[in-house]
């Protein structure tokens, strides 16, 4: 009973958390789907992350949550709405990048607690500009998913010819390291990217849990993103 009460406290101080959340992915589906759906299914992640939540882990509440409440988010718009091919890998994009994220975070509490200090100064200048070069990978790899499933019209807008060619090779490249993957890292970011899987469901299908899910993930993330920063 206990814990059931922490659980709703929890719920019933963050709720405007679920909104923020909710109001960052409405513009990206505005048309598609209601504002308050995303809120009922914000909330829905919210009680989840609040059941799980474990204090001694050493990240807040809020830090927890906000990852699990935008992957509720995610995952019930792909059960239950049909969005336009570019709207999705987007999403499928800010999915994968708050797992990404909430991975590392968990390593560096992880280390803190092992005594080692946080990055400061230029390491840790280093490590955002890592995060932002991982987090448009990610997007590259999405819209590659989206690529496998149709063929869409070359963009138009203000792109040069040899813009347009760059960019046309440097996908090349990276279907060519998605295939180069080792065999599960591969398997994993096809369901990811591909299919639209959590790392849950994805894991659990390769018979891994989510935090390995995780690692590898991560490690895929890093040998595609060599190739998109190369």
């Amino acid at each position: 009973m206990e814990e059931s009460e922490r659980a709703r406290k929890l719920v019933e101080g963050h709720l405007e958390l679920s909104r923020r959340a909710a109001g960052m992915i409405y513009p990206r589906v505005r048309g598609y789907v209601e504002f308050e759906e995303l809120v009922a299914l914000a909330n829905a992640g919210l009680a989840e992350a609040a059941s799980r939540f474990d204090p001694d882990r050493g990240a807040s509440f809020a830090t927890f949550a906000w990852y699990r409440v935008h992957g509720a988010i995610i995952d019930g718009l792909r059960r239950a709405t049909t969005l336009p091919r570019r709207a999705w890998a987007k999403l499928v994009a800010l999915r994968a990048a708050g797992e990404l994220l909430e991975n590392q975070g968990e390593r560096a509490a992880a280390a803190t607690r092992a005594g080692a200090a946080p990055p400061s100064g230029a390491a840790a200048l280093s490590a955002i500009r890592d995060a932002m070069s991982a987090i448009q990978t990610m997007y590259m790899v999405s819209l590659e998913g989206m690529r496998e499933e149709v063929s869409e019209p070359q963009q138009g807008g203000t792109a040069t010819v040899v813009e347009q060619l760059h960019a046309h090779r440097l996908a090349a490249r990276l279907r060519t390291a998605i295939e180069q993957l080792p065999e599960r890292e591969r398997a994993l970011v096809k369901k990811h990217y591909w299919e639209g899987k959590n790392l849950l469901e994805a894991g659990a299908e390769l018979g891994i849990s989510k935090s390995w899910a995780s690692r590898l993930h991560a490690q895929a993330v890093e040998r595609l993103r060599a190739v998109v920063d190369g």
